[in-house]
């Protein structure tokens, strides 16, 4: 079992135990707050996620972008790259030809 499993499951039985005391501790109904506190534990991680994937810091720009493209190369760089072997395709065809 892995230390964030574990780390989760623990979050989960402490949030369904608080939940179960606050319903005054009924005896046979452990499953209901267990899917209540992982449900609730799931629904914070998901607005966590999002708030954090909408704060991108400048100098950490997402993977894809128009600034540094899906591999992470600088799309100026990209550009030079793509124009010089244009450039030297047409100069072999030009040399080919006489």
């Amino acid at each position: 079992m892995s230390d964030e499993y574990a780390l989760l499951q623990q979050r989960i039985r402490e949030r369904a135990y608080v939940l179960w005391e606050e319903a005054g501790s009924p005896e046979n109904d452990g499953q209901r707050f267990w899917q209540a506190a992982r449900i609730a534990i799931d629904q914070e991680e998901a607005k966590l996620d999002k708030e954090v994937a909408d704060s991108f810091p400048a100098s950490d720009p997402p993977s894809s972008s128009v600034v540094t493209g899906a591999t992470g190369e600088h799309a100026a760089a990209a550009e030079n790259a793509a124009d010089a072997s244009s450039a030297a395709g047409v100069d072999a065809t030009k040399r080919n030809a006489k």
